[in-house]
């Protein structure tokens, strides 16, 4: 029996005891995507029709695929009718139960290729499909929602959020408590789901306190009422126009992006407060421009010579001064300058009468944690502010 596939959003999916609740709508605008059954069908999102290209698949492969597709919740499965007819009776019907199966017969190659071109454009009929467009950088303008005015400057607010357990984000769910939220405080707030992020776009707060508020209110909501494991919420600056919706967005996701990889999750950031990192997205979203050279050196020579020049490279950026690096390093102060002098050997760099230098390699190691090469830094307190005296 072959499930319509606008009803499988609808069905609760129960499996080795754990139930799936799916969303209750899916996107306008729904993904098909090819897949294989080798590996994780790690390209398959919630709502999305996968394409299995291959005309023979072992029914265990076959199972666990379904299995995978079922856990991301994807809308159906799409196979050529040579793999159909080859399955039992019995286990075709297995499958259908937990996962709609859909099945196109002899011109299976020209169908897939149809069904796998990229999407077009959206019209102007779907201002939704449009602001989504918009926020990837695909489409410069468009028909926004009414609610959403290209000349009011916005901010948005970006939401990372992860599940408990082995189940499906409730996306759809994850954007009706942020935009409820975001209504409470803005009339003409929007709320959209891009490429598994919840956004939401909101006026311009005057003073900081009052979005990042709004942020704290969401995480709050989205943990107790989803029962999130885990969720970062980024902020991005104010803009106007079509540009500043795609500017704040990016900076949003940036901050939420950079805030869980390098101090954790649970938490409300703007995009201010990244400092130096908040320059550092275009390098890493193209990782042909993110120069990381200096530090591979370093770390590739320590591991080599079991020496430790790049925790005395950081030290001395921290402490400003090679005595202070060799109190916190509890080393003699001769002993950092010998290390100092083997950095500048190996990378060609002075970092410590070059200033150019200095800041060329203190950007390359915040590059390289952003990427992974090292290891995520502990979340510096923020100072506190003295009490005035009385007198």
């Amino acid at each position: 029996m072959i499930e319509p596939v606008e009803k499988a959003a609808q069905r609760t999916v129960s499996r080795r005891r754990k139930v799936v609740v799916l969303p209750d709508a899916l996107p306008v605008q729904r993904r098909v995507v090819s897949v294989k059954a080798t590996g994780p069908a790690d390209e398959v999102g919630i709502g999305d029709l996968a394409v299995l290209e291959r005309k023979s698949v072992a029914s265990r492969t076959l199972s666990r695929l379904v299995e995978d597709l079922v856990a991301r919740g994807a809308a159906g499965l799409i196979v050529p009718q040579e793999l159909a007819d080859s399955l039992p009776q019995a286990e075709r019907e297995d499958i259908a139960e937990r996962l709609p199966l859909m099945v196109v017969g002899a011109d299976f190659e020209r169908s897939a290729d149809r069904l796998l071109r990229p999407t077009p454009a959206p019209t102007a009929s779907h201002p939704d499909a449009v602001l989504r467009s918009i926020l990837r950088g695909q489409a410069p303008a468009g028909a926004l929602p009414s609610n959403l005015e290209a000349g009011r400057p916005v901010r948005a607010l970006a939401i990372l959020a992860h599940p408990d357990e082995r189940v499906p984000l409730p996306l759809s769910k994850l954007e009706e408590v942020v935009a409820t939220e975001a209504l409470l405080s803005d009339p003409r707030a929007h709320a959209a789901t891009v490429d598994g992020v919840v956004v939401a776009l909101t006026g311009n707060y005057v003073r900081p306190n009052e979005i990042e508020g709004l942020g704290r209110a969401m995480l709050h909501r989205a943990r107790s009422a989803l029962l999130l494991s885990s969720a970062t919420v980024g902020i991005g600056r104010p803009y106007a126009g079509t540009e500043g919706l795609r500017r704040t967005y990016r900076e949003a996701l940036w901050a939420a992006t950079v805030a869980e990889s390098l101090w954790g999750d649970n938490r409300v950031i703007t995009f201010r407060e990244l400092g130096i990192y908040g320059m550092l997205e275009p390098y890493v979203r193209d990782p042909a421009t993110a120069d990381t050279e200096d530090v591979e050196r370093l770390i590739a020579y320590d591991k080599k010579n079991h020496t430790a020049l790049l925790p005395t490279v950081e030290a001395f950026f921290d402490a400003g001064s090679s005595g202070d690096a060799a109190a916190a390093l509890f080393v003699h102060r001769n002993t950092i300058s010998y290390r100092l002098r083997a950095v500048k050997r190996v990378t060609g760099l002075d970092i410590v009468d070059e200033a150019d230098a200095r800041l060329l390699l203190e950007v390359q190691l915040r590059l390289a944690r952003l990427r992974g090469l090292l290891p995520a830094i502990p979340e510096r307190p923020k100072p506190k502010r003295r009490a005035r005296s009385s007198s």
